[in-house]
């Protein structure tokens, strides 16, 4: 499984700033626990004034070293990180989120938008190889 960043800006003000700050705690081998703490909170700082101090909180809440967090989330690797996820999305014509692919195609949300529905849609696509 690979994640990719589709920050959807300016719908959602904040998101290229979660998307920075997401790899930024990958750089410390977090990235999933930052995607995790960042989904299940977005209403708390979706709609902040300033998110960048929540973020910290999440940081020093997940175990990261909070002082290089901050340098790595401005540093040119996690913005090019989000650049070029961004910019693999335009040329794939990714418009939403999530938009999942499998073998190359992409999977209509209708069938993902559940756990049960993407358990399946993998399975399906297992099932050559199992047989």
């Amino acid at each position: 499984m690979i994640f990719r960043q589709f920050p959807m800006v300016p719908q959602h003000k904040h998101a290229a700033i979660a998307a920075r700050v997401a790899e930024a705690a990958g750089l410390q081998n977090k990235f999933w626990e930052m995607h995790d703490i960042l989904y299940k909170n977005r209403e708390s700082w979706s709609e902040a004034a300033d998110a960048f101090p929540i973020f910290e909180g999440y940081a020093e809440k997940i175990g990261l070293d909070v002082d290089k967090f901050k340098r790595d989330q401005r540093d040119a690797v996690a913005r090019s990180r989000m650049v070029l996820d961004l910019r693999r999305a335009r040329v794939l014509g990714v418009k939403s989120t999530p938009t999942v692919y499998l073998n190359g195609a992409e999977i209509p949300y209708e069938q993902i938008k559940t756990l049960r529905g993407l358990r399946t849609v993998i399975s399906k696509a297992l099932k050559p190889i199992r047989s």
